[in-house]
């Protein structure tokens, strides 16, 4: 094992944008989530302690911090954690937090975490002030309105009650001092590194026996299963399983890429038949992935059972799916099967540059989010074959216009999905959505060009005469915020 700082996540926003400056600078970070033990962070190879929480000027609650000054290990708190440390330690806050805004903020530079780090203006999403340090703290940060940065000298501990800016040179520059000037942390971490890690990590887990990878066609579960390829070989049996509710020529596309040009032991798993008759009759969308997953879950133990010798389950969870709390249908059998999870510490992005790394095509890297329920999550109503036929057909159409015309780069997400009519004329409605999504933020709808929608439009019409209506989505996403304009 080498060298890294743990950085703990009170904030998913705040934690992705801290662990992609570290990543991007060779700096390993282990993100754990809030309330983890002191025991994470007293490992031998633990270098420091990174608290990364959002900055509303409301002290966070976060017991553990005690136990975490307690380890010695030098330790940066950031944004409302600062305010919980101050107080903690004696110290005490300004009576209410205020809006935030630009501020003129200014540091000590006589400590190395400063080192090139400049003086000027920074977005204060909220203002919360140090009234009274804590006894023989130092002000390291401050506006000309009171202080937002302190250091515990005989701790080595830092806390800013502030954000870093997400394109701030200056931001990135102060975590790298933090981890390499303050914390000793070497600059290691890379793309082949973390392949290298990855692989003795699978290697080792196997032992002298065999592992199971269920391949989805996603990213995630596509990098392990490349990374247990590249460690164990034929010791690596995947599975994908056809569930009938994946998008057009989608399985062509899998069993194409990972079995024939990448040379896996790859097996498909043609259980669309027992996955249709599960959802006969339901209509309820939280019903219909309850049953999808569940069924998953058999198929898969079922499948695992089959091997006698299988000793390791690979899974392709990723930190954004630790974050969000997603279920996985995936599960040991048995207790002397283990379980790995070799991209669960990161981003979807950094899962790619992963992908690419290891020779991944870009129709496997570029494949669009798509939900575990498949295309009965983009179905309104109960899920028959004929439905899944048009929405599949429809999804399709809309696809191929978006990338033939040069739309898919800019993109987070676009599909097509399907209803029943409203009137009393029998057909159904089909629902495109194409989504832009700046990261940690909700999405708005696409301003796509109106020729590519009517084309897709006359084209669906024509080619699915059960179609009624086609339609384009204008609904921002549930996490949008709206801006009032003038």
């Amino acid at each position: 094992m080498r060298d890294y700082v743990v950085l703990i996540s009170l904030d998913a926003a705040v934690t992705r944008t801290v662990a992609r400056k570290l990543r991007a600078e060779h700096i390993c970070c282990h993100i754990e989530p809030a309330g983890v033990p002191a025991a994470a962070v007293q490992q031998p190879d633990v270098r420091g302690v990174i608290v990364a929480a959002a900055a509303t000027g409301v002290a966070a609650d976060m017991p553990q911090l005690k136990d975490y000054l307690q380890s010695g290990v030098p330790m940066l708190c950031l944004g409302d954690t600062a305010l919980t440390l101050c107080e903690m330690c004696g110290g005490k806050l300004s009576d209410l937090p205020r809006p935030g805004g630009v501020e003129q903020v200014q540091f000590d530079h006589s400590h190395p975490l400063f080192s090139d780090v400049e003086d000027g203006e920074r977005y204060l999403q909220a203002c919360r002030y140090m009234t009274l340090l804590p006894e023989a703290a130092e002000t390291v940060a401050a506006t000309a309105d009171g202080v937002l940065g302190f250091r515990l000298p005989q701790r080595n501990v830092w806390g800013l009650a502030m954000q870093l800016e997400r394109n701030d040179m200056s931001g990135t520059r102060l975590l790298v001092n933090f981890c390499r000037d303050v914390c000793a942390c070497t600059l290691w971490w890379s793309n082949q590194a973390f392949i290298d890690r990855a692989r003795t990590a699978i290697t080792m887990a196997a032992g002298s026996g065999e592992a199971l990878c269920a391949l989805s066609g996603g990213v995630d579960s596509g990098v392990c299963a490349l990374l247990g390829h590249m460690a164990l070989g034929t010791k690596l049996h995947c599975i994908f399983i056809d569930t009938g509710l994946l998008r057009k020529n989608e399985t062509a596309q899998v069993l194409d890429f990972y079995s024939t040009r990448a040379g896996l032991d790859l097996r498909r798993v043609d259980a669309s038949e027992e996955f249709l008759s599960a959802l006969v009759g339901v209509t309820d969308s939280a019903e219909k992935e309850r049953i999808i997953f569940q069924l998953l879950q058999k198929v898969l133990a079922r499948e695992t059972a089959a091997h006698t010798n299988i000793r390791l389950v690979i899974q392709g969870t990723n930190y954004s799916d630790v974050l969000s709390g997603g279920a996985y249908p995936l599960q040991a059998r048995a207790e002397d099967i283990a379980i790995i999870e070799p991209v669960r510490e990161l981003f979807k992005d950094e899962v790619r540059a992963i992908g690419e790394e290891l020779g991944m095509s870009q129709q496997m890297l570029l494949r669009q989010p798509f939900p575990g329920s498949g295309l009965a999550g983009r179905i309104i109503g109960e899920v028959t074959p004929e439905k899944l036929a048009i929405v599949r057909e429809a999804d399709a159409i809309f696809r191929y216009e978006i990338t033939e015309n040069n739309q898919a780069k800019r993109l987070w997400q676009y599909f097509a999905a399907l209803a029943d009519a409203p009137d009393a004329e029998s057909g159904y409605v089909v629902t495109l959505r194409a989504v832009q999504a700046m990261d940690g933020s909700g999405g708005m709808a696409a301003r796509l060009p109106s020729d590519l929608l009517e084309r897709v439009t006359l084209e669906i019409l024509r080619r699915c005469p059960q179609v009624r209506r086609v339609m384009f989505d204008l609904t921002p996403s549930k996490s949008y915020t709206p801006v009032d304009t003038l």
